[in-house]
């Protein structure tokens, strides 16, 4: 039964599985006034059934993005693969913000091993990739209540 975040025929296993891949993760949050921070997403774990996403933020204890999460937990995160510029972008609120786990720590390197390999084919050296992952991570899970395709092209800002 589904009772939170949007319907899991919203988020097919063919999305799922995009989403899970090496794909590049900006999230963005946002203060009182508004204005925008991004910081890098890292390891997304979807849950289709539940309508969650889990993921982990580099960005330090004290960073604008974490203060945003915990003044009002509005989130949006936008996962684009870059050989194709298909991107797809997933918007809600954060009910959990916490430091990661060892799964989660696992599941962040897997996703950058898939990135290095992702980007390795637009002409990213390896050694370059990994240094997109820096600064400390904490994990987040967003209650998923909007998707949209982001791709370039006439179908860009359309809910899925």
């Amino acid at each position: 039964m589904h009772t939170r975040g949007v319907p899991s025929s919203r988020l097919s296993d063919e999305l799922v599985a995009f989403l899970q891949s090496g794909l590049a993760i900006v999230v963005a949050t946002r203060d009182e006034k508004l204005a925008p921070e991004i910081a890098r997403g890292w390891g997304l774990e979807v849950d289709a059934d539940a309508g969650t996403a889990t993921l982990c933020i580099a960005a330090p204890p004290d960073s604008r993005s974490r203060s945003n999460l915990e003044a009002n937990a509005a989130l949006a995160v936008t996962c684009s693969r870059p050989s194709t510029y298909r991107t797809v972008q997933l918007k809600g609120t954060v009910d959990e913000l916490r430091e990661p786990s060892e799964r989660q720590l696992a599941s962040v390197r897997r996703h950058l091993e898939a990135f290095v390999d992702e980007v390795g084919t637009v002409g990213v050296p390896p050694e370059g990739a990994r240094t997109f992952l820096s600064g400390e991570l904490f994990s987040v899970r967003l209650d998923v209540r909007e998707v949209y395709d982001q791709t370039p092209g006439p179908q860009a800002g359309e809910r899925l």
